[in-house]
């Protein structure tokens, strides 16, 4: 694996984050203590599907008691996914047979290798992976199958007092289409820049909606953090919550369904994985020859999922691969099984996660508030390049971990070379 060098910043000594005694810090939340990453300190039943590696639970407790459930998902929330880079390249060849001269034509697939790049992740235990909570106006799964949002019916009143609007009931109700198209959009330019997701890059709404960072030493750590090439963002100022993990763990418990779910999801940002891929598939598709050649790269994101549901009869049969497949060959799928889980007895709540970064900014601690980059550098000694620094309300910052074209320079001839030499299947290329 290739090594950040002089990129990577100090640490701070403030992670985990442990809870100030104050109004600020959220209702019925359990402070996070991953000691380890992976480490398993519940005596709760789960087990980690083979080929995705979610993490899944049908243990009753976590059904039944909200903080059995969120300090199940605390604990699992800082164990990071793994980032793949899967490359495959073919070419066909045509050979004559037959007497009415008719061509065969072969598939021959010249390399078909993986490359991981999971330790490019900025180590949780050092550099934090915040856990998140989804906004009121973010149109999301909240214990239906389609998206909604919570609002304040009276929040356009200008007579409203200060009492009113701590008094003020949040209603429910099914996002718009220009509301999940705003949302999906949002989402897709946040993946494209590389930000995470509590960055607000909505420009039709003065509010900022997206995620909200669940403990307060994150909100600090993580302000001005994001590592982005343009400024057409924020993530500065950011909100707490109006409702923690814990208020929606006690909404799920409080179901009665027997196809109930909720939904966890662990992600990742500082790279721009679409430009990656396409970045990685100018390098290869050169490396072989042949006619109507096929060159494929996708980034894959494995054990992005941390699912809880009760152990009943009817999620068996969703779940068994066999029946599923006879249910969508009779039609008894389209017929019967997807409107009872879709429309009637299916809840989901998809509505927290955590992140981790490739890359991202960490706040210099002998820095200064309202000090630029300039003068920081002439007034500590050995301070690092310009290039790597940024100012912010705070002081100014650092980059740590790796962009992705310093990470491609790094890497790039191990990519090719393994394209060029027909490297097939094997043990996955650990960079």
């Amino acid at each position: 694996m290739s090594k950040a060098g002089p990129s990577l910043a100090s640490p701070s000594t403030s992670y985990p984050p442990q809870p100030p005694p104050g109004p600020d810090y959220p209702r019925n939340v359990i402070t996070p203590n991953p000691s380890e990453p992976g480490t398993r300190g519940l005596p709760y039943s789960f087990w980690i599907t083979r080929k995705k590696k979610n993490v899944k639970s049908k243990e009753s407790i976590l059904n039944q008691n909200p903080q059995a459930l969120q300090q199940f998902l605390l604990t699992h929330a800082y164990d990071r996914p793994t980032v793949l880079i899967k490359c495959t390249g073919s070419h066909e060849i045509s050979s004559p047979s037959g007497t009415f001269g008719v061509s065969d034509t072969e598939t021959v697939k010249d390399f078909d290798f993986t490359v991981d790049i999971s330790n490019v992740l900025l180590p949780v235990d050092a550099y934090g992976a915040p856990v998140w909570v989804v906004a009121n106006e973010e149109p999301a799964k909240r214990g239906k199958h389609w998206r909604q949002i919570d609002h304040d019916a009276n929040s356009q009143n200008p007579l409203r007092n200060p009492a009113d609007i701590e008094a003020s009931q949040l209603l429910r109700r099914r996002a718009t289409p220009l509301e999940r198209k705003q949302g999906l959009d949002d989402a897709q330019r946040r993946r494209e820049l590389g930000l995470p997701p509590w960055a607000c890059v909505s420009t039709q709404t003065p509010d900022q909606t997206g995620v909200h960072l669940l403990f307060p030493v994150d909100r600090v750590r993580f302000e001005n953090a994001s590592f982005c090439t343009i400024e057409d963002f924020s993530d500065s100022n950011l909100p707490s919550p109006a409702k923690s993990l814990g208020e929606w763990t006690e909404e799920f418990c409080a179901s009665r369904s027997p196809l109930k779910e909720f939904r966890f999801q662990r992600t990742v940002y500082g790279w721009n994985l679409e430009e990656a891929e396409r970045k990685i598939l100018s390098l290869i598709e050169n490396c072989h020859q042949g006619d109507r050649k096929k060159t494929t790269v996708k980034i894959v994101i494995k054990g992005r999922k941390i699912v809880v549901r009760p152990n009943s009869s009817l999620w068996w049969l969703y779940e068994n691969d066999y029946l599923k497949k006879l249910f969508y060959i009779t039609f008894i799928y389209l017929i019967i099984m997807w409107p009872i889980k879709k429309l009637l007895l299916g809840r989901c709540w998809k509505v927290a996660g955590s992140s981790f970064a490739f890359v991202r900014y960490e706040h210099l601690e002998d820095s200064q508030p309202g000090e630029t980059v300039a003068q920081y550098i002439a007034r500590v000694p050995q301070s690092p390049p310009a290039k790597d620094l940024k100012a912010t309300p705070r002081g100014v910052s650092i980059v740590v971990g790796q962009p992705f074209k310093n990470w491609y320079s790094a890497n790039s001839h191990i990519i090719s070379s393994a394209a060029s030499g027909r490297k097939k299947d094997g043990d996955p290329i650990v960079l």
